[in-house]
């Protein structure tokens, strides 16, 4: 060897020290999550009896548990704020041995219930991942693999697993140095999964002659890998090894690799992470904050945009609150109200309105009226504070749902009549089709022959066939989250519902309000009743429906991304403005004038009439900007 490598990252062995040192925190409990300098996020732990700990987290480069709770700013990235959201109050209950993998893998336990994975990689450049229930829920850098998908709303998978030296047995080894064409220190390195530094520290134990054989080698290889992981201790001691006063090294054993430069002090600390914390940081500058991305911006105005509207909801809350109390105040005190009504009229040129002083608040009568008009008109206003109330709850509600799902912002290529560049086609596009705001996919067909298609191809168990309760709607099919991911959200069952009459007669007809059914899969069959027909596109529905009453006639055109590719769609307000921008609101209008709307949407849109006329319900529209 020509010198011992120096490490840029955890070892298999660095992580196993790291893991045991967590575990030895009884009780640790998530308190805040802050951004560290060099792209890295700090897990600041409440334990029993001892205090805060922070666990300083960088992917593809290094962990450690610092005593010292460092300083740290309030203004988090986007990454840090979900960290916080998810994180904060949960216990950490286990953390996963890594056998011979770099990947840092912690059980959490929060409210009692929610069970959440935390997996960091210290490998090529790295990751940081938080699953709950088995579906990732917020991703440092998505990412997709024929093996393996890490994006939120995917199925949570550890990385592929490599070979495992640390349980090798002396035969396995020698075969694994029989096939291979390398020399020892890279068939350890790369072939056995150990790594650079870690297979420079076997061969500086080993003692390893050319003239052995492959079966001595592996002996001897084999004695000296499970000698140096049992000198892990629980909890591991740190060893830092210096050479002029620049750190060189940090390990959780007593290195021998450095044994043959007398230059090279070695320091043996009480912790591991003491070690590694005098060693990878000044592996990891700081440098400079990275710009802003486009998501950051977007998700930093929707910040913004909620804390306007947990504002407008307050205010509105306090104003109806007062209204209906000045009002219950005029009925409680009827008497006293009608005195000084009395006393004000009697005056020279009574106003209209006047204050009174009720149960030690200022309530406004209307001088000309009785004291009950005056209560009245007080709970009107009332009402109508509520019903802003209302709307300004469901917008709350829309941006925490945005904030709690981040989709990216629509970014359009376009073509020669300005629309998007469409990509890869998926199969829903073969039908009408809206992906809903629990991010499930609804299809309905286009005419009969499609209307058979989608609900012999894509109606499954788990699955729900829905339709308007008029003659001739399309069949629409609601796609079920999967196995294990319980039934289909009554969300979702509504917007379809929405979605089923505004897609049939009743929008051409220029109704308000229609009405929809919805059955289970095993509902749906071609097979009629003895004497009867079923056409081409029909199906037979037995068994009892569940109807969906009075859904209104609205739908939203806008834009959303599906698996990194944007598309347009027509779709429920509440699921186009989840998942992506709406950008106009559709009614239906007068059909005489409908190729002119169509002309106004595609000069607004960019987007041509043809395409337009597959999007848009048969019949006459209005639209309106979102």
């Amino acid at each position: 060897m020509d010198g011992p490598t120096l490490k840029d990252r955890f070892t298999a062995l660095d992580t196993l020290a790291l893991v045991r040192e967590i575990r030895a925190l009884t009780k640790a409990r998530v308190d805040k999550v802050f951004d560290l300098p060099g792209r890295g996020w700090s897990l600041v732990f409440r334990v029993p009896n001892e205090g805060r700990w922070e666990l300083r987290l960088f992917p593809g480069r290094y962990a450690a548990l610092a005593r010292e709770i460092g300083e740290h700013g309030e203004d988090l990235t986007p990454m840090a704020k979900d960290l916080r959201r998810l994180l904060s109050g949960a216990i950490v209950t286990g953390a996963r041995d890594p056998k011979s993998e770099r990947y840092l893998e912690l059980e959490l336990l929060r409210g009692g219930a929610s069970q959440l994975v935390l997996g960091l990689e210290f490998f090529g450049s790295g990751n940081l991942v938080v699953a709950e229930g088995g579906t990732i829920v917020a991703v440092a850098k998505p990412r997709a693999w024929a093996h393996r998908v890490v994006r939120i709303g995917a199925e949570y998978q550890r990385p592929p697993e490599r070979t495992d030296p640390w349980s090798m047995e002396t035969e396995q080894l020698a075969e694994e140095l029989r096939r291979s064409h390398s020399d020892l220190p890279s068939t350890l390195a790369a072939r056995l999964a150990l790594g650079g530094p870690a297979a420079e520290e076997i061969l500086a134990r080993a003692h390893v002659t050319t003239a052995s054989s492959p079966v001595e080698i592996a002996g001897m290889l084999r004695s000296t890998i499970s000698q140096l992981r049992s000198e892990i201790a629980d909890p591991p001691r740190g060893y830092v090894y210096e050479r002029d006063r620049e750190v060189v090294d940090a390990t959780p054993y007593p290195s021998r690799r450095w044994a043959d430069d007398p230059s090279v002090r070695e320091t043996e600390l009480p912790r591991f992470s003491d070690a590694a914390l005098r060693y990878f940081p000044a592996l990891v500058p700081a440098g400079p904050a990275p710009p802003k991305s486009p998501e950051e911006i977007e998700r930093g105005n929707l910040e913004r945009q909620r804390e306007r509207q947990i504002e407008a909801v307050r205010s509105l809350e306090e104003s109806a609150r007062r209204l209906v109390a000045q009002g219950q105040a005029i009925l409680t005190h009827f008497e006293e109200v009608e005195r000084q009504l009395a006393d004000i009229r009697s005056r020279p040129d009574p106003p209209a309105s006047a204050p009174i002083s009720l149960d030690g608040q200022i309530v406004s009568v209307l001088v000309d009226q009785p004291p009950r008009a005056s209560a009245q008109a007080l709970f009107d206003e009332a009402k109508r504070a509520q019903a802003k109330l209302a709307g300004a709850r469901a917008a709350l509600a829309a941006s925490e749902a945005r904030l709690a799902h981040p989709v990216a912002p629509p970014r359009r290529a376009r073509t020669s009549v300005g629309e998007e560049t469409h990509g890869p086609e998926f199969w829903f596009e073969r039908f009408r089709w809206f992906v809903s705001s629990d991010r499930l996919i609804v299809v309905a067909g286009r005419d009969a022959g499609s209307n058979d298609r989608v609900v012999r191809r894509h109606l499954r168990d788990g699955d729900i066939y829905l339709h308007a309760d008029l003659h001739g709607a399309p069949s629409v099919v609601v796609k079920s989250p999967g196995p294990g991911r319980g039934p289909i959200p009554e969300r979702t069952i509504d917007e379809a519902g929405r979605w089923a009459v505004a897609f049939s007669k009743a929008w051409r007809a220029g109704l308000a309000s229609a009405t929809a059914f919805w059955v289970t899969a095993d509902q749906v069959s071609k097979t009629p009743a003895t004497g009867e027909f079923v056409a081409r596109g029909s199906w037979v529905v037995t068994g009892t429906k569940h109807y969906l009453k009075d859904l209104p006639l609205e739908l939203a055109l806008g834009t959303l991304r599906y698996e990194g590719q944007e598309r347009w769609t027509v779709a429920p307000e509440s699921a186009v403005r989840l998942l992506g921008t709406a950008r106009f609101l559709l009614t239906p209008g007068d059909e005489r004038e409908r190729a002119e709307r169509e002309v106004e949407l595609s000069r607004e849109t960019g987007v041509s009439r043809s395409r337009l006329q597959g999007l848009l319900p048969a019949g006459g529209l209005t639209f309106r900007r979102a």
